[in-house]
Order: structure tokens, then sequence, then C-alpha cells
């Protein structure tokens, strides 16, 4: 009698086992008809300006602190800004002389680990502590002196063990192309400079993946070789998309090995030929590529995995001539109406593409909010800054 009650107890135990695989199957087809159900808004929910004699950037945010990091224009002053728009303090540390930076104009500007900011020159990187005494100070050779008339980004920062790193250079901010003037320079780039806080040494890292788009032909992609990113540091994790590639790539940090990469499906996705090395950017084809083509933009995390990506949908050289007047320049890549904003959650696209917003993303804000600087009235010479703050939710079916 026992044999017979064994046997029904292993195929018992055998059914659960298949029933509980089916079971784990079907949650996974749930969340993937889950995610398909989602839909989402981008809203405004709030607005501020910074009264200001010259124009002012904002370039990262402190949720420790709760202000932001700024740069006035033609000032050339470092600013600390409130939530609702007040300045706080101001730094002027352009100019000869100790403890200024000289007369090169930031190139980066953001907050660094432990209220540190960090401001990223040409030639040198300097962390101040928050009351503006230098903490660090290296100086870098850098392949592309940029001129600036202010920060255009942020340099990132991650930290292994007790060492804080930077991710530098000028490729950080501009496209690469501009270090491009042969064969084996295309066939060596990197990514990224990575500056040791601590000892100032300098690598490059971060090399094009062999699949890229830009290692597929010998050709060149004049102007279009940028990129977005960001590290999250709950996942210790760099982020990163490029300009005309079709996926985001996930590395894991320290080591930048590659952990995994994100698909990507853009609705409308105008592209164009690459030209040979060592053509001119003032070259017609070069231009017509620069004008004309899509690309990715602009690349946010909002935390619990959730990312938006903001693209250029691309134009037809008829769609421009149509457009684009002496009187009234036009620049697709700054259209509203030519971009779309996508999102992505715990590692897919979200189907639905939502629309452009008016004014420049400049960075992520805590509780899915992003903020939008706007445009200048280019009419009336004005003496403050207009930022407006957008949040994303998720709308019931």
């Amino acid at each position: 009698m026992k044999n017979p009650d064994c046997s029904t107890l292993i195929v018992y135990i055998l059914i659960l086992l298949f029933t509980a695989g089916c079971t784990t199957k079907n949650d996974g087809a749930n969340d993937t008809s889950a995610l398909d159900k989602i839909s989402y808004e981008i809203v405004k929910v709030d607005s501020f300006q910074v009264n200001n004699f010259t124009r002012i950037n904002i370039l990262d945010y402190s949720p420790e602190e709760k202000i932001y990091l700024g740069y006035s224009l033609t000032e050339d002053d470092i600013l600390e800004i409130s939530e609702d728009g007040e300045i706080l303090a101001r730094e002027h540390k352009k100019g000869d002389g100790p403890g200024l930076y000289g007369n090169w104009n930031p190139i980066g500007l953001g907050f660094g680990p432990d209220g540190q900011r960090i401001v990223e020159l040409p030639f040198q990187v300097i962390s101040y502590d928050k009351n503006y005494g230098i903490l660090h100070q290296h100086r870098i050779m850098s392949p592309l002196p940029i001129r600036a008339n202010t920060p255009l980004g942020r340099p990132p920062y991650f930290q292994n063990n007790d060492t804080t790193k930077l991710l530098v250079g000028p490729s950080n901010y501009l496209t690469a192309t501009y270090l491009i003037h042969d064969q084996e320079g295309k066939d060596t780039l990197q990514n990224f400079y990575q500056l040791n806080l601590q000892s100032g040494a300098v690598k490059s890292v971060v090399p094009y993946e062999s699949s890229s788009i830009y290692n597929s032909t010998e050709n060149i992609y004049t102007e279009l070789m940028g990129k977005s990113f960001f590290i999250d540091h709950e996942r210790n994790e760099l982020v990163l998309v490029h300009d005309l590639e079709r996926k985001i790539l996930i590395y894991n940090l320290p080591d930048f090995s590659l952990n995994r990469s994100i698909p990507i499906s853009h609705s409308e996705f105008k592209t164009y030929s690459p030209v040979p090395v060592g053509t001119s950017f003032s070259d017609e084809s070069a231009s017509a590529l620069n004008r004309l083509s899509a690309r990715n933009q602009k690349l946010f995390n909002l935390g619990n995995t959730i990312y938006i990506l903001q693209y250029f949908t691309g134009i037809t050289q008829a769609e421009f001539d149509s457009r684009h007047t002496e009187e009234k320049p036009y620049v697709g890549k700054f259209d509203t109406k030519e971009q779309r904003i996508l999102v992505f959650r715990n590692g897919k696209q979200v189907p639905q593409e939502l629309a452009g917003i008016v004014g420049s993303l400049v960075l992520s804000l805590p509780d899915n909010k992003i903020l939008v600087q706007e445009r200048e009235n280019s009419e009336i010479e004005e003496e403050f800054t207009r930022f407006s703050i957008y949040q994303l939710r998720s709308k019931s079916p």
C-alpha cells in the first residue's frame, strides 16, 4: 500500500511544479501586457524665474541641499539658486590671481560627492567645498580647447571605495568628430576621459562597441557623434545613448563592462549617409547631414528604473527649404514639432510616444520631474530667465 501512495505523491508534486512553471510564464506575459497598457503624460506643474542682469543657465540640482547650481553669462559667475529662483550665493572665480581659475570659462559645472562643487575647464578640473575653498585641482591635457560662454553640461562622478572618479573631456559635450582627423583617430577613439579626483590620473575609457553604427563604415557622421549619459548611483551603472544608435547601453561601474542594452524604437528616424573622414565641417554634404539627420538628444534618469529619451525625428531637404528663410532661420533639431519623448520602464520601452516640450530640457528632479529652461524673448532684452517644471505621470486606462 505504501508504494502506490508514494507514486501518487510524486505525481502530485510534479503536477504542482508544472503548474508553478506555467504560472511564472503567465506572470511574465501579464507584466508585458501591463506595460503595453501603461499610458503616460507630461504635465507642467510649476515654474519660477531667476532675476539677473544677464541670462543664466542651470546645470545641476542637489536634493540634499535643495538648491540649483547655475552660471551667469557675461558676468561669468557661479550661482547657487533656491528652488524658488532666488540667487543665494554668487562666486566669481574667473581671472588671474590667487583663488581664480584663469580666463577660460568652465565647460562643465556640477555637484560632486559630499557637497563638493566641480568645475571643469578646458585644461583643468577643480573641486571646491561649499565655501569655495579648493579641495582638489588637477591639470588635464585636452585634445580640443573649447571657448564656451557658459558651461555646456556637468561632469558626472562615481565612487570606487574611497576614490572619486569623474568622466571629463570635450566629447562629453560636443560631437566626437571634432577629435577625429584621420582613420587611426577614428579607430582608437573612446567615449570618455576618466579622472581620478584624488591622484589626478587620467585615462581613456569606454570604447565604441564593435556593433556601433559608427564602426559600420570607414566614413564619418559629421556633427552626429554626440551622446547623452548619466551615472545611476543607486545601481552603480553608466547609462549611455549615442546620437544615431537604436539602443541604450548600460555599463557596470567601476570597470565599464557592458552589462546590457535596451532597444529603442523610434516612430520616425530619418538618417543620411556619412561623409569621408577629413571632410570639412563647412562642406555642403557635412552641413546637410547635420541639418537634416535624426538624432537622440537627451536621456534622463527619473529614478525607479524609469528613463526618458528626447529625440529629433529628422527632416527632408524639401521640408527644410520650405521652413527656412534669411529673416527666420530654421533649425530642425530645436523644432518642438519634430521632437518626440520616449519612456522606458524596467528595461523596456513603453509603446506610447509623447510630444516634445517647448524649451530646453535641462535635468531630472525628484518625483518624476524635469526642469525645462524656457526660450528667451528675442525681441526684448529680459533681465530674468524663466524655468518650468514638468512631471511624468501615468494615466488611468
